[in-house]
């Protein structure tokens, strides 16, 4: 202990030193100051092992909320007997089967100019006006004796409104270049005509007409200008790629709730591993968990045993799907009966799932039960936190507080230890000179 009474103790030979102010505060920090320690300690294992535990909470209901999430039941998958044709369909699509068979693909109009020696040669006699019709519209492009094929070509693009796209294609030979149009979007509509002046020559042949896709559907023909069709089946785009037949299938897309439910398997497991092992309590070693004892965990543990048994009004429960206990209390899924249910009754899953308009389903309700407990304003778990960190401020300022009184107590102690000292300090000179003066008359005398 510091202090600017250094010579304490030397009065007393010792007896009233800071070695013994020093032994007594320690009887009295341990008695004291020790049981906060403990308590702050203890506070700070619970707040890391609540953490740890409210984690795997939110992990479980994060199952719990796609597998009572509708968006979980409208998902849909396909298939196509031939790769030709392919399928995109939008989520809650209806369930379906159908053939389409592709006897002509929509096609862009294509055409190719005569040849030139260079892209810099020019094709007009005299000024000239170029007419493009495409899609029912003429589009015009001015040019003159001194335009030249390049010019021309970049031209095209932006006069005709992006409907038709122009190219130089080095084909080869004396004279290699060659202007090529294409038609932007496919179908019959879409041909292109070119029209000029008799003194421009630009030698235009078609050599790919534009064309409608010819198709059938489940047998009923139809037309339409894209091989991209998004208006025949609502929410399916069907995307055809070669002229071929192909079956379609639209089924439910079970792999979402499938993987759901076995993670959900997997983190109830975790959950429920933790809370056995924070709440459990030796009688031999007397050795207790984390949470023995705490009532809201021993609750969290019991509300979720208790659902995971829960029956519903038509006798149903979690085990028809795959999701079973075994004998050491282990949460287990069957792939193989999860899939056998679903495809028999796909509709019947869901509604045990995540229930009807009537009825909150298994998960629906498993998923409030655990808001409850980790709900960021009002879970019971939250509530529980904030409790400790109360706790915790609280037992720190009672630390405090009970610091500063031992400071006091024992510097008050120090200050009557150096008066006691100097006072002992003056008996002890008043007695050896006392004693001196004896002993002097003492020898004198003889």
């Amino acid at each position: 202990m510091a202090s600017s009474m250094s010579s304490l103790g030397l009065g007393s030979d010792g007896a009233l030193s800071y070695d013994v102010i020093d032994k007594l505060r320690g009887v009295d920090e341990k008695a004291i100051i020790a049981p906060i320690d403990n308590k702050i300690s203890k506070n700070q294992t619970k707040t890391n092992d609540l953490s740890a535990l409210t984690t795997l909470t939110a992990s479980l209901k994060a199952e719990t909320s796609t597998l009572s999430d509708e968006m979980s039941y409208l998902k849909r998958t396909t298939s196509s007997s031939n790769d030709g044709i392919s399928v995109d369909v939008s989520s809650g699509t209806e369930i379906q089967d159908f053939t389409f068979d592709v006897t002509a693909m929509a096609k862009r109009d294509i055409n190719e100019s005569k040849s030139f020696a260079k892209t810099t040669d020019t094709f007009a006699s005299e000024d000239d006006t170029v007419n493009f019709n495409i899609d029912g519209k003429d589009y015009k492009i001015d040019i003159s004796a001194a335009t030249t094929i390049e010019q021309f070509k970049n031209k095209i693009y932006d006069a005709t409104d992006g409907k038709i796209t122009a190219s130089l294609l080095n084909v080869g030979g004396t004279d290699p270049y060659k202007l090529i149009l294409k038609s932007t979007d496919t179908g019959a509509n879409n041909a292109i005509t070119v029209t000029t002046a008799d003194t421009t020559d630009l030698g235009i042949t078609n050599i790919q007409k534009a064309g409608d896709l010819d198709a059938k559907f489940n047998g009923v023909q139809i037309s339409r200008s894209s091989n991209k069709i998004d208006d025949l089946i609502v929410g399916v785009t069907i995307n055809a790629n070669a002229e071929v037949s192909s079956n379609i299938s639209i089924k439910q897309d079970t792999s979402t709730i499938s993987d759901s439910l076995s993670s959900f398997v997997s983190k109830y497991n975790d959950l429920m591993s933790n809370l056995v092992e924070s709440t459990k309590y030796n009688s031999d070693t007397k050795a207790a968990g984390t949470f023995q004892g705490t009532s809201e965990i021993k609750s969290l543990k019991s509300d979720i045993s208790k659902s995971l048994l829960t029956v519903d009004s038509s006798g149903k429960s979690l085990s028809e799907y795959g999701v079973t206990l075994n004998d050491a209390g282990i949460l287990e899924f069957d792939q193989s009966a999860f899939d056998s249910k679903m495809s028999s009754n796909s509709s019947d899953a869901e509604n045990f799932f995540r229930g009807d308009s009537t009825t909150d389903g298994f998960f629906t309700n498993f998923n409030s039960l655990l808001s409850g407990y980790i709900d960021s304003n009002n879970g019971i778990l939250t509530r529980y936190d904030t409790q400790l960190t109360n706790e915790k401020k609280t037992l720190e300022e009672s630390k405090i507080t009970a610091t500063k009184r031992l400071d006091s107590k024992y510097n008050i102690m120090a200050k009557k230890f150096a008066a006691y000292d100097t006072v002992i300090s003056q008996y002890n000179a008043s007695f050896q000179s006392l004693s001196m003066q004896i002993s002097s008359m003492v020898n004198g005398t003889n």
